[in-house]
């Protein structure tokens, strides 16, 4: 029960990850501008760095206090005075729900009546940092006032830096924080150091005499703060090898400007500390014991099969070719750049996630282009595609996705064509996901439609065009995917059958989302009458009632979103929608008499129909909308009404190991007020 609405969410979730979302759930993907834009949360790291290792300048409670009054600051400086900083700094004490960057380009206007709307678009509470926006000079007095007002009714936080000649509009300088104080270039470093190592390692650091020469060095010359803390930054990685070399540091403080990502994974050496940053990636923030087995799998697939010499230490034991304890998790995810985190829904135990969420994707680009290890990484995702946990099989899809965008004819070669055949639907569902995730790429996007209509036309291969109505069930349009597979019901196969009404199930599983253009009322009408359509005729018949009861049962809408106010935590879709929408009540009902009726699926039904009384059972609401259904089924009808009542007999039977007493009692109830 439910199980399309829990994989929709693992879906989702997975592809947050690759796209480097922080969060999988929910995103607020806002028009400005006249174009659809994804927004972007403050990287964890800087906001971690800003938090724990901030060095304040004597001007910021000044400036807090302006922007508790304002709810906008324009922060006004020359290039490294540590502006950027100062800014999250400044959100960060507003006490901010999320804190989000804005593209340089974005439209104040838009914005304005963005937050204007209100929570329909935005939580409240929210602060947006705005670096340098190219708009700037064309902002007047009438926008600010707009956005400011905006930010103040949606108890939002707005703080923008610009160069202190980018104002141009005398309106706006009551928004205007010059920050003119040169910052303490060492002061920086030791704030960064003390947080990384400790205040004793900090102050042994600073005290060595050629530290100190490079500190000299470095930071003589115009005030730079970013350059500060990328120094200190090189230092604590060179303090991480075991040595403590000048010229090492000075080598990684060059390299740092432009090459931050690819010193750090490059200076990930170990095969065991590699696999993990990969599996990491692929499952970033799933629970840590998937991560784990992943990482060994992975390591075992790219350690070498030759035979290991080994020699005897002076106790005369050998040692252990493999040592599993080498390090602790706290000390790989410091090298890793991420944290362990509370697992969903209140479970016991921790999660993992890299700090930044840009970093899942990277890393998997990372190791599919710079190592000559293809095999051994498509052979690892090809396991984990089949693994147990559904969890699993989503994620490992959705990378190789991001390994699709890269090499797309070689996938398609090496393994999606083949999957998209298989008799096993594991394979054909990573298939699919793997094509919508690559599909992102407009070239990729066409040549995956030609290939997914040449699949869905082939009778020949049914389990080609069950894979082809899978990648339909994640199109963005609903109404046209839709279309497509209901067109499919004709193919008298069962994996075509299943896949059509799991797609639909996906379809009906996403909410109302402006990025994917999806009404759950009016997509749920429209799958519903062609439904009921299908099904009057023999050749689409059986397909038609599959579909309806896979729908039936994984579609559910949650008690927190939905505000049903009933007592269990998630309802049947179909049963909700159709008791709000009178549109929605006769192709519903049709399609139950049917299902009931129909001698092929007649046992399926039943138990689809069993486990929303086991719902109702336990939710009085529930047991309501479920009384009116009955009443409607078997209004003269009186087949359906005397299968219903053996159902319903069923459910209290003696040898009936979870009776369902309430149930049971409500369809006989209105059976005898029925007449049936």
């Amino acid at each position: 029960m439910g199980e399309g609405s829990l994989r929709h969410d693992r879906v989702r979730n997975a592809f947050a990850n690759v796209e480097g979302d922080v969060v999988g759930g929910d995103k607020y993907v806002l028009v400005l501008g006249g174009a659809q834009r994804r927004l972007r949360t403050i990287s964890p790291l800087m906001d971690e760095r800003v938090r724990f290792a901030y060095q304040e300048p004597p001007g910021l409670p000044a400036a807090r206090e302006a922007l508790a009054d304002r709810h906008l600051l324009i922060l006004r400086g020359a290039p490294g005075y540590g502006k950027t900083a100062m800014a999250v700094r400044l959100l960060q004490g507003m006490g901010a729900t999320t804190k989000y960057h804005l593209d340089s380009d974005v439209d104040f206007g838009s914005l304005a009546d963005l937050l204007e709307r209100g929570t329909d678009s935005i939580e409240r509470g929210a602060a947006f940092l705005l670096n340098q926006p190219s708009a700037i000079a064309g902002l007047r007095g009438e926008a600010y006032e707009k956005v400011q007002g905006a930010l103040a009714v949606a108890g939002a936080w707005l703080v923008m830096t610009v160069s202190s000649t980018e104002v141009a509009d005398s309106e706006l300088l009551t928004a205007v924080v010059d920050v003119t104080e040169a910052p303490d270039q060492r002061g920086v470093v030791s704030a960064h150091l003390r947080w990384r190592l400790g205040d004793a390692v900090r102050d042994r650091l600073l005290a060595d005499a050629d530290i100190g020469t490079l500190l000299d060095e470095l930071l003589d010359g115009d005030p730079a703060c970013k350059m500060a803390a990328d120094l200190a930054s090189a230092i604590v990685e060179e303090w991480d090898t075991g040595r403590l070399d000048p010229e090492n540091i000075k080598k990684r403080r060059a390299r740092q400007a432009d090459e931050d990502f690819d010193i750090w994974v490059e200076s990930l050496r170990e095969p065991a500390v590699r696999s993990l940053a990969l599996a990491l990636a692929v499952f970033n923030g799933l629970p840590q014991e998937y991560i784990a087995t992943a990482a060994r799998s992975l390591r075992e697939r790219l350690e070498g099969d030759r035979p290991q010499v080994l020699m005897a230490g002076p106790d005369g034991d050998l040692p252990r070719a493999k040592n599993p304890f080498a390090a602790p998790r706290r000390t790989q995810l410091t090298r890793l750049r991420a944290r362990d985190t509370a697992k969903k829904d209140g479970e016991p135990g921790r999660a993992l996630e890299y700090k930044d969420p840009s970093y899942p994707r990277r890393v998997i680009r990372h190791a599919w282009t710079q190592y000559e290890i293809q095999g051994e990484l498509l052979g690892w995702l090809s396991d984990l595609v089949v693994d147990l946990a559904e969890e699993v099989r989503v994620y490992a899809a959705v990378a190789l996705g991001v390994i699709t965008a890269e090499s797309y004819t070689y996938l398609c070669d090496q393994l999606l064509h083949d999957w998209a055949g298989s008799e096993n639907w594991l394979y054909r569902d990573a298939a699919a996901y793997a094509l919508r995730v690559a599909s992102r790429d407009p070239w990729i996007e066409e040549k995956t439609d030609e290939l997914v209509q040449g699949w869905f036309a082939d009778r020949s291969l049914p389990f080609a065009q069950a894979t082809a109505a899978r990648v339909y069930g994640m199109r963005k349009d609903a109404a046209p995917a839709v279309s497509a597979l209901v067109r499919l019901a004709v193919v008298d196969h069962a994996a075509v059958a299943v896949a059509i009404g799991r797609s639909l199930t996906d379809l009906l599983a996403r909410k109302q989302d402006p990025e994917d253009r999806v009404d759950p009322v009016a997509t749920t009408g429209t799958v519903l009458h062609i439904l009921h359509e299908r099904s009057a005729d023999h050749r689409s018949r059986p397909t038609a009632l599959v579909s309806f009861l896979i729908v039936a049962a994984q579609v559910v809408v949650d008690k927190a979103e939905w505000q049903t106010g009933g007592e269990v935590e998630q309802w049947p879709a179909l049963l909700y929608l159709a008791h709000h929408n009178e549109e929605l009540r006769a192709p519903f009902i049709a399609l139950w008499r049917e299902s009931l009726n129909q001698a092929d699926f007649g046992e399926e039904a039943q138990q689809v129909l069993r486990n929303w009384a086991a719902l109702v059972e336990r939710d009085g609401l529930l047991r309501e909308m479920f009384r009116l259904m009955v009443g409607a089924m078997a209004y003269r009808d009186p087949r359906t009404g005397r299968i219903l009542r053996r159902c319903a007999a069923d459910w209290v039977d003696r040898d009936e190991l979870a009776p369902l007493p309430l149930a049971s009692a409500v369809v006989h109830a209105q059976l005898d007020l029925e007449g049936v």
